[in-house]
């Protein structure tokens, strides 16, 4: 049958390991960006910062997979702070949910190029960095706007090749490297890391698991979203939660936390800012050239340097009399900041052998893999939520404007697509990381809060899958683990305002402006500001897409049939569908099948050779048939069920007297026994017939 594509989702079309690896693609790849940038800060504490990170996620998993459950039309943390709350606080959690989207674009793709200098060293370098990165990101949009899908297993299949490979190098460094003494010995809270740089680390931690909102927007897809989005989401907890801890700890022993001493400007109080040199992947100061940095480097220019840094220690007098403090890394942060999963590989010792020269291009060619996976999933996540607010009166409606022939939000994904490339270029990774924290948590907030509300505004719905752990209060059940998670997710965002200065003016900035948007939009237009607005949305058939990959048109060499023809080549041109031109030689009972006139085959190879022309006008694919029959109507069935055709088309001239059917034979055959989907096109009794069988000559192509 024909797919009925709805424009926001694709309806029943993805399973529970579908729902799962496009959830793994986001989450399971963050792990290549996330372990540099937390290690940058928590040092020797960063498998714990990925746990507690990890505990906050298992929290909000499940709320999301009650909320979910409940009402799979709206999932994602802007349908559901909509139904529980009202369209200003749906709004806003769908505005941090953009800037979520957005950047899981832009540090998805900034990535990519980083890993691909496994094999292209260059792409390494600022500028050809960010210049690929961004066309990581164009071509993703121009394949969204178009429609272009990969296969579905693909997505799975890669998913499940990432993860064999980040669990085999976690088994292979756990043999090779691992020392659980060198582990524990990194951690000395207050000195490395500071309690300061701990609580800063924290809500980096975050980018861990970004991604997570993807599979409950997907819930429309789902063959059965009540059951499949809490079983996927189950499947993922333990998986990320592991493979971001082990990475750590193997991170960790693999290149554990060391100290460089830095000369101190006694004027500022900082470190004095000192130049570094790259020599085979690592860095180097360029007064010191023997010895490798691993406190935090930042690139100035084609070049690099450590940029002045607070002490966390004491600063004392070195040998020569100068003001100096020592601070601690690990290269993680700083030589492997930008694919730290590689630096894990580069750290195997030289017993790993043949495992190591084939891990390095693999851990590559799979974390930009997957990082582009990852990369689309945004983009397409944040056209979704730009339909979805213009879809419900929250943003001007042309934001969310569809490309006509594709039924894709061409808009909302070029403009998703400029905002991450815009974020991209200064190459700030530290910054990305704020700005998805400050925007993940609220999101988060809001989805944890949403499930309390709705256990009061909704009780009586049933609910497929309920968060554990709940008291009885005032006749309903009240879950404990949604408020414990609200308290950390909103405790986290206060950490990201309190001590990010940046991400707090950029994200601030952002709500703001959304704010602002909303406002003026809905009162321009009239609307209310907390409630729908009253006017008419589409239905939902109205939202609907149908496509035909297989149609069959039966020919007979009449200008109607020609038409049919015609129409069929614009669908299939539209929508990449093959096409089946069936011509019918009907031959009366007393001959048998294989006496058809010279006459009848001869019109068969004009009339055919005709389709196959007007095919090639229109660039479609056409595959032509001649088959004899008792019947026209019967061979048209039969050839249907035979090609697993998804719509015959066929034209009919009505009857000229009132008293007799409308149709005549073969179109009433057809229409009562085709195990597929028909469209007839009705025409006057004096409808001109002459066409393709009765020119001399074929129609030049």
């Amino acid at each position: 049958m024909a797919r009925r594509k709805h424009r926001e989702a694709y309806q029943g079309t993805v399973g529970v390991g579908g729902l799962f690896s496009t959830a793994f693609g986001s989450v399971g790849s963050s792990i290549f960006y996330a372990l540099g940038i937390v290690a940058l800060y928590a040092l020797g504490a960063t498998w714990l910062v990925f746990l507690l990170a990890g505990l906050v996620f298992v929290l909000t998993a499940w709320s999301y997979a009650e909320a979910t459950a409940l009402h799979p039309e709206d999932g994602g943390a802007a349908g559901m702070a909509r139904r529980a709350f009202n369209q200003l606080i749906g709004f806003g959690a769908g505005w941090a949910l953009l800037l979520d989207y957005v950047i899981t674009i832009a540090i998805s793709a900034f990535f990519v190029p980083h890993y691909l200098a496994t094999f292209w060293p260059a792409l390494k370098q600022w500028p050809y960095s960010v210049v690929a990165g961004v066309a990581v990101v164009v071509v993703l949009a121009v394949v969204n706007i178009f429609g272009l899908k990969s296969p579905p297993r693909l997505g799975w299949l890669l998913a499940l090749l990432v993860l064999l490979t980040q669990v085999l190098l976690i088994v292979v460094a756990f043999i090779l490297l691992f020392e659980p003494r060198i582990v524990i010995d990194q951690v000395n809270f207050g000195v490395r890391p500071t309690w300061s740089q701990f609580l800063y680390a924290i809500p980096l931690g975050a980018v861990a698991y970004t991604g997570l909102d993807s599979i409950s927007t997907m819930a429309p897809e789902s063959w059965d979203p009540r059951r499949h989005i809490p079983r996927a989401l189950n499947l993922l907890l333990p998986v990320t939660i592991v493979v971001s801890v082990g990475l750590a700890l193997v991170g960790l022993s693999a290149l554990p936390v060391k100290s460089n001493v830095l000369p101190v400007d006694p004027l500022t109080g900082f470190t004095r800012p000192l130049e570094v040199v790259s020599r085979d992947g690592q860095y180097y100061f360029a007064d010191r050239p023997g010895e490798r940095v691993f406190v935090q480097v930042e690139r100035r220019g084609m070049g690099w340097r450590v940029p002045a840094l607070r002490p966390t220690g004491s600063v004392y007098q070195d040998g020569e009399g100068r003001a100096v403090t020592r601070l601690y890394g690990t290269q993680l942060g700083s030589a492997y900041l930008e694919d730290p999963v590689q630096g894990i590989v580069q750290a195997l010792p030289a017993t790993a052998g043949s495992l190591r020269r084939m891990l390095e291009p693999l851990v590559g060619i799979l974390a930009a893999a997957i990082l582009v996976m990852a990369a689309n999933a945004g983009l397409a996540g944040s056209s979704r939520v730009i339909y979805s607010l213009a879809y419900n009166r929250q943003i001007p409606s042309v934001l969310g404007s569809m490309l006509p022939w594709r039924m894709t939000p061409y808009v909302g994904t070029i403009v998703a697509g400029l905002v991450a490339a815009g974020l991209m270029i200064p190459g700030h990774v530290s910054l990305l990381a704020e700005l998805y924290a400050f925007g993940t948590m609220l999101s988060f907030t809001a989805v944890h809060l949403s499930v309390i509300v709705l256990r009061y505004k909704e009780p009586g719905l049933a609910r497929p899958f309920r968060v554990p752990l709940n008291i009885r209060l005032r006749g309903t059940a009240l879950p404990l683990l949604p408020i414990i998670g609200a308290l950390c997710t909103l405790a986290v965002w206060v950490v990201v305002l309190a001590t990010r200065p940046t991400g707090r003016i950029i994200g601030l900035a952002w709500m703001a402006g959304g704010l602002v948007l909303y406002v003026v939009y809905r009162k321009i237009a009239g609307y209310p500001l907390l409630r729908e607005p009253g006017v008419a949305k589409l239905p939902v058939t109205a939202t609907v897409d149908i496509d035909y990959n297989q149609i069959l048109v039966p020919v007979t060499g009449t200008r109607l049939t020609d038409e049919m023809l015609v129409l069929a080549c614009q669908l299939a041109t539209e929508k990449g569908s093959s096409i089946d031109a069936l011509y019918v030689m009907e031959v009366p009972m007393d001959r048998p099948l294989t006496a058809a006139t010279d006459e009848q085959r001869e019109r068969a190879e004009r009339v055919l050779k005709a389709a196959a022309a007007i095919a090639e006008e229109f660039g479609v694919g056409v595959r032509t048939h001649t088959v004899p029959s008792r019947q026209a109507g019967r061979a048209i069935v039969d050839m249907a069920a035979e090609r697993k055709s998804e719509v015959v088309i066929l034209g009919a001239v009505r009857k000229r007297r009132i008293a007799e059917r409308v149709f005549g034979d073969t179109v009433e055959y057809v229409l009562r026994h085709a195990p597929t989907e028909v469209i007839v096109n009705l025409v006057p009794s004096e409808y001109p017939m002459d066409g393709s069988a009765d020119e001399a000559t074929t129609p030049a192509g």
